[in-house]
């Protein structure tokens, strides 16, 4: 198993909601987190968004990225809603062995659930394991149907993840594919 990130500042910062861009290699990071952020607030409760700093970092050359307002995800199932939660409350606080392992149950019991994969994919992506996180995020994108929003954000997960594997060619199609959903907008 990978251990926990020891240190949060070695991870992109989530923005808030707002208009972060499609940026270039660095900054990707932080405006996949600021998408990531906002793909996943499930459970029993609305998330009012990021508890992290509002900074995007470098600006692109891109357009921004609209990603304004919280993707509103009920779950119907208590058990998965609490592993969503405990597995949230892991990954805020760094604990990222425990959230994958919430996540994991979640998906055992929820499997056509397109969000959960997309955070599975988040995580896994922070522990630095970029083949099973561009799997998952693939897998979500198969699940998601009309959603752009939670495409848009996996993209951008498959473009960090081909990025950090060496990549380029693969990277910059999947930011082309984020870059084609944000501008046939992102919605839903």
């Amino acid at each position: 198993m990978r251990a926990a990130n020891p240190s949060p500042s070695a991870h992109p910062r989530v923005p808030a909601a707002g208009c972060p861009r499609i940026p270039s290699t660095p900054s990707l990071l932080l405006a996949l987190a600021a998408a990531l952020a906002l793909a996943g607030c499930a459970g029993t409760a609305e998330s009012p968004g990021s508890e992290e700093p509002s900074e995007v970092g470098q600006p692109s050359e891109r357009a921004p990225a609209r990603t304004d307002g919280v993707v509103r995800h009920q779950v119907d199932n208590r058990a998965v809603a609490l592993l969503w939660d405990d597995a949230e409350q892991a990954r805020r606080s760094g604990d990222l062995d425990t959230a994958v392992t919430k996540l994991e149950r979640a998906v055992r019991l929820a499997p056509e659930d397109p969000v959960l994969w997309s955070r599975l994919a988040e995580v896994r992506l922070r522990q630095d394991d970029f083949a099973v996180a561009e799997n998952l995020a693939a897998k979500s994108n198969a699940l998601a149907g009309d959603g752009r929003l939670l495409r848009y954000r996996n993209w951008l997960i498959i473009a960090v993840a081909r990025e950090q594997r060496g990549d380029e060619e693969g990277a910059v199609q999947a930011r082309e594919e984020a870059e084609r959903l944000e501008t046939e907008g992102l919605d839903s």
